[in-house]
C-alpha cells in the first residue's frame, strides 16, 4: 500500500501545488496599476481637519443665510495692487478665473489645508488651482 500523497499549501482559499503536476495553481494577475494622470502637478495631499470643518459642514454654512462676503453687497472691480492687500488669514482675497473671491472664511474648511490655500491668498490662484478639477479644488 502507498502513503498518502502531502497536503498542497493553501493561498488564498486555493491551493498551491509545489509540483508541476495536478492542483490547483494562482491565476497570473491581470491587475495593473492605475494611471498616474496628476504628472504635471506635484502630489496633492489631503491633511486632517479639524472637527467641525468636513465638506458637509462646509456646505451647511453656506446654506445658513450667515454673510460670508464680509458686508460686501455688490459686485466691484478690483484692481491687482488692490488684490495683493488681501493676503493674511484675517483677510484673504484670491482671483479665479478673472473673478475675485473673499476666501477667507473657507480656509480651515479647504482639504488641502490652510497652508495650501494661503499660497494663493492676494493673487491670482488660477493656474495652481487649474491643474486640479475646480469643483474639488475650491
Amino acid at each position: 500500500m502507498m502513503p498518502p500523497p502531502s497536503l498542497p499549501a493553501k493561498a488564498g482559499g486555493l491551493s498551491v501545488s509545489s509540483t508541476s503536476s495536478g492542483g490547483l495553481s494562482l491565476p497570473p494577475t491581470t491587475t495593473k496599476k492605475p494611471p498616474n494622470v496628476n504628472t504635471k502637478a506635484k502630489a496633492r495631499n489631503k491633511v486632517a481637519l479639524a472637527p467641525g470643518y468636513g465638506p458637509l459642514d462646509w456646505a451647511r454654512l453656506k446654506s445658513s443665510g450667515e454673510d460670508l462676503r464680509a458686508g460686501v453687497t455688490s459686485l466691484l472691480r478690483i484692481t491687482p495692487s488692490e488684490l495683493k492687500l488681501h493676503n493674511t488669514r484675517e483677510d484673504a482675497w484670491s482671483a479665479f478665473g478673472g473673478k475675485v473671491y473673499n476666501i477667507t472664511p473657507y480656509l480651515p474648511y479647504h482639504p488641502g489645508g490652510e497652508k495650501e490655500l494661503m499660497r494663493v491668498a492676494g493673487r491670482d490662484g488660477t493656474k495652481l488651482f487649474g491643474s486640479f478639477d475646480t469643483a474639488q479644488a475650491l
